[in-house]
């Protein structure tokens, strides 16, 4: 094991101690990957960004986990709505009859689990990205099994702390937007560079959240004090985290664009736009939407990798990673790991919706 002195090194952050009379889990030593990570900023992205291009990173599997998620929950609601609006009265597929419009009904509560889902794929992204590029980062990858378990343990905390930061940031995009507003008029270009910039500041002291939680072991409040204090202490580290925090945004929005304008063009060019099969609705909306959540994995991937990265440069710990190599997601039949037991009631739900909806409109 290579021993070297770093000055800039300031871990580890240990979780805190365990309740009287039970004894602490072990701690990890440190590897030799993890002891060679850098931390000029450059040379630390320019590694977890090599992590990402390189084909044995280990995200495949969990972006067609988090796909299968979105598919299941998000993609009925999805289908519903694309065969009502090919499917209502006046459009080329015919009318639906007279009677009240049941289908609507149906696809408001088919919107509840695609909400549901959508947040819950969200937040497993992006403890998934963590566990995985934590494990990868430090030269100890875990299995798929061992990353489902780390991301579904630590989702309350993960869920609460993007809140946390989600509303801080709003309140200070507002604060901001209404100073700007104060001296010129409203411009749409300018509140959004408003709105990003205040996101760039506000998410610096609070870039380290999410790997405190997964790899530190820590709850909300302890892993956002954490991360302020790693950000005041490598502010040009910090930075360089957020912005690649605020670029996976962009990743996802531009994904969104390229998709739409791929599909109307195969729509155009195969002359569907007159008339889409109906038959065929519920299939392509499977395959854009599983598409979809593959993209918002490795949104979070791109965004956690350097959060990752520096958090290990830091603190030499990675603690919270033996929570899923100690118990791994369960495989006691065929849908495990896949399903959970709120993962089956939301996607039943869904599906029941969609099947109700498509009926409605029959009738």
């Amino acid at each position: 094991m290579r021993e070297a002195f770093d000055g800039a090194f300031i871990g580890p952050l240990l979780p805190p101690p365990p309740p009287p009379g039970v004894l602490p889990p072990p701690r990890p030593t440190p590897t030799e990957t993890l002891l060679a990570i850098p931390l000029a900023p450059r040379k630390l992205a320019g590694q977890a960004f090599d992590l990402l291009t390189r084909s044995d990173s280990g995200l495949r599997g969990a972006s067609f986990y988090i796909g299968f998620l979105v598919t299941v929950t998000v993609g009925p609601a999805i289908a519903l709505a694309a065969l009502v609006s090919l499917a209502a009265p006046g459009s080329p597929s015919g009318p639906v009859g007279d009677g009240p419009p049941f289908w609507a009904l149906w696809l408001m509560l088919a919107v509840l689990p695609a909400a549901a889902g959508y947040v819950g794929a969200a937040v497993d992204a992006r403890g998934l990205a963590v566990a995985i590029i934590g494990g990868r980062a430090e030269g100890r990858p875990l299995r798929l099994r061992e990353s489902i378990a780390i991301a579904r343990a630590r989702f309350w905390q993960l869920l609460v702390a993007q809140v946390v930061v989600g509303v801080i940031s709003a309140i200070v995009g507002a604060i901001a937007n209404a100073l700007v507003h104060a001296v010129i008029p409203p411009v749409d270009a300018i509140d959004t560079a408003v709105t990003l910039v205040t996101a760039l500041i506000v998410g610096v002291p609070f870039s380290y959240t999410a790997a405190g939680i997964v790899l530190g072991d820590v709850g909300v409040a302890e892993a956002l004090r954490r991360s302020i204090r790693l950000a005041r202490l490598r502010p040009a580290l910090a930075l360089t985290v957020t912005l690649f925090s605020v670029g996976s945004q962009f990743i996802v929005l531009l994904g969104v664009m390229a998709g739409a304008e791929a599909a109307g063009l195969l729509t155009t060019g195969l002359k569907l736009d007159a008339g889409f099969p109906l038959p065929l609705v519920a299939p392509a909306v499977a395959v854009l939407v599983f598409a979809f959540g593959t993209l918002l994995f490795l949104a979070e991937a791109f965004a956690a990798a350097p959060a990752v990265y520096a958090f290990e440069a830091l603190t030499h710990y990675t603690g919270g990673l033996e929570r899923g190599r100690r118990t791994p997601a369960a495989m006691r039949h065929a849908l495990d790991p896949w399903f959970t037991v709120g993962l089956s009631i939301t996607a039943a739900v869904a599906l029941l919706s969609l099947v109700a909806g498509v009926l409605s409109l029959k009738g």
